[in-house]
C-alpha cells in the first residue's frame, strides 16, 4: 500500500514538475537566434513577440506573435513545432508544425514564391518537417473578401512534398495538391460559391484544374454551373514581373435574370445567354488586374425580356419624356461585348421579336454613364415604323428617347402624309438630315 502510495506520488511530482519546468527555462535568450534563422530562409526581415516550452501533453515549442517583412506581408498568431519524441536526441529531428491564425497580404506572394523557388540544400538537414497544419488562414487582399481557409500539408522523410489538402470553413472551397513533374497539380472544387467581385453572382458548382509551376499559373480547364447553366474555359496567371492574365471562356444556357438584377434593379435583362470571347490583363499587383482588363465576346440571348424599358411604347408613342417601367419582350438579342477596364462598349446590338427589331450601340463609362443611338422598328398594318433612338443616363436609370431630329421629321411627316407611313418617312428624314448636319459640321 505504502508503496503503491509513493509511486502516486512519484508520478504527481513528475507531471508537476513538467508543468512547471517551462516557466524556468530562459527562452527569451533564443528569440534572437530563431529570428535570424527565419529571416535568411524567408529571405525578409522576421520578428517574434515571445516564445514558450511545453512538455504535455507531448514536447512542443510554441512561438508567438510572428511578424513577415518590414511591412507585415504576413503576421502569424502562434507557431507550434512538436518534435517526434523519438528523435528529440537525433542528430536530425522530426518535427510537424501547427499554424494558428496567419494573415497574408497580396504583398506576401512575392515572399512565397522566393521560397518555393529556392532550390534545396545540399546538406544535410538537421530539421525534417513532416506535416504542417494551417489553421483559420486570412487572406488580407483590399476590395476582396476572401475565404478563411484551413490547410494540411505531407512530406516524406527526404522532405519531399506529398499533398496538401486546403478547405474553406464555410464548406465551399475545396483545393487538393500533389506533386506533378511540370509543377504542382492542384483540383479546386467548389460549391454554392460566391465569386469574390463587386456583384456577388453564386456558383452553384465548379472545378478548375490547374498546374502551378513557379510564378506560373495554368488553368487547363475550369467549369463553373451558375444560374441553371455553365461558363467554361482556360486561362493562364503569371507574375514572374508583372501579373499577367489571359484567357478565353464560353457561356452556355445561363439564365440572366437574377445577375443582370444584381446591376441594375430598375432595369434588367431576362433570358438565356450563349457567349463566347477571349481576355486579357496585365498590371503591376493582384489587385489592379480587373482593372486593366481587356475583353472582346460576341454574345446571343434567346426568349427574353427587358425589365424596365417598354421599346414598344417609346417608338409608337414618338415621346419627349422618358417612360420607365414596363418590359419589352425579345426573340433573340445579339451582339458584341468590347471591355477595356471599367469601360463596356455593346455594338452591333440587334433585337427582334414578333412585332418589334432594334439595332443599335452603347458606350458605358467608368461612371457607370451611357451613350448610345439606335433604331427601333415596329411591324404596323402600312409598314414597318422605324424610329431612331438615343441612349443615356446610366446603368441604373436608362434613358431611352427618339433623336430630336427624328421627332420634328416625324411630325411633319405625319402632317403631310399622316400617321404611320409618314410618321415613319418623317422621322427617318429627320434622322438623316441630323447626320448629315453633324457630318458637314452643322449646329
Amino acid at each position: 500500500m505504502k508503496k503503491s502510495k509513493k509511486i502516486w506520488l512519484g508520478v504527481i511530482g513528475l507531471f508537476g514538475l513538467l508543468f512547471v519546468l517551462p516557466f524556468f527555462i530562459p527562452t527569451a535568450s533564443y528569440l534572437a537566434q530563431f529570428e535570424h534563422q527565419a529571416s535568411e530562409i524567408l529571405g525578409v526581415p522576421v520578428k517574434i513577440n515571445s516564445a514558450h516550452i511545453f512538455f504535455m501533453p507531448t514536447p512542443r515549442i510554441r512561438i508567438d506573435g510572428i511578424v513577415v517583412g518590414d511591412a507585415k506581408q504576413a503576421t502569424v498568431q502562434s507557431l507550434t513545432v512538436i518534435p517526434t519524441i523519438r528523435t528529440i536526441f537525433s542528430n536530425t529531428r522530426v518535427i510537424q508544425l501547427t499554424i494558428d491564425q496567419p494573415v497574408f497580404k497580396e504583398s506576401a506572394l512575392p515572399i512565397l514564391t522566393q521560397f518555393m523557388n529556392k532550390p534545396p540544400s545540399s546538406a544535410k538537414p538537421s530539421v525534417i518537417v513532416t506535416a504542417i497544419d494551417i489553421h483559420k488562414l486570412t487572406l488580407d487582399w483590399p476590395k476582396r473578401k476572401l475565404p478563411i481557409l484551413d490547410a494540411e500539408m505531407r512530406f516524406d522523410n527526404d522532405m519531399q512534398f506529398l499533398n496538401a489538402l486546403i478547405t474553406s470553413e464555410d464548406g465551399q472551397i475545396e483545393a487538393e495538391i500533389t506533386p506533378h513533374e511540370a509543377g504542382q497539380a492542384i483540383v479546386v472544387k467548389l460549391q454554392n460559391w460566391l465569386l469574390p467581385l463587386e456583384k456577388p453572382w453564386q456558383v452553384e458548382q465548379g472545378r478548375l484544374d490547374m498546374m502551378l509551376h513557379g510564378s506560373h499559373l495554368d488553368i487547363s480547364k475550369f467549369t463553373l454551373a451558375m444560374y441553371g447553366g455553365t461558363i467554361n474555359g482556360n486561362a493562364t496567371l503569371d507574375w514572374q514581373r508583372q501579373w499577367k492574365l489571359n484567357g478565353q471562356l464560353h457561356i452556355k444556357e445561363v439564365s440572366l435574370k437574377t445577375p443582370t438584377s444584381m446591376i441594375s434593379v430598375s432595369t434588367y435583362l431576362g433570358g438565356r445567354l450563349m457567349a463566347n470571347g477571349r481576355f486579357a490583363a496585365t498590371a503591376s499587383n493582384a489587385e489592379a488586374l480587373m482593372n486593366q482588363l481587356r475583353a472582346e465576346f460576341t454574345f446571343t440571348v434567346t426568349q427574353g425580356v427587358l425589365y424596365g424599358m417598354d421599346l414598344v411604347k417609346v417608338a409608337s408613342l414618338l415621346i419627349k419624356q422618358n417612360v420607365a417601367g414596363g418590359e419589352t419582350q425579345f426573340d433573340t438579342f445579339t451582339g458584341q461585348l468590347a471591355i477595356s477596364g471599367k469601360r463596356y462598349h455593346l455594338k452591333r446590338l440587334n433585337v427582334s421579336s414578333g412585332l418589334l427589331s432594334a439595332k443599335g450601340d452603347i458606350s458605358i463609362n467608368a461612371q457607370e454613364k451611357l451613350d448610345g443611338s439606335g433604331e427601333v422598328a415596329l411591324k404596323q398594318s402600312v409598314g414597318l415604323v422605324s424610329v431612331p433612338v438615343i441612349v443615356s443616363g446610366t446603368v441604373n436609370q436608362p434613358v431611352v428617347l427618339p433623336s430630336k431630329a427624328a421627332l420634328a421629321g416625324a411630325a411633319l411627316g405625319t402632317a403631310v402624309l399622316g400617321p404611320g407611313l409618314g410618321t415613319s418617312l418623317g422621322s427617318k428624314a429627320g434622322s438623316a438630315m441630323s447626320g448629315l448636319k453633324d457630318l458637314f459640321g452643322g449646329d
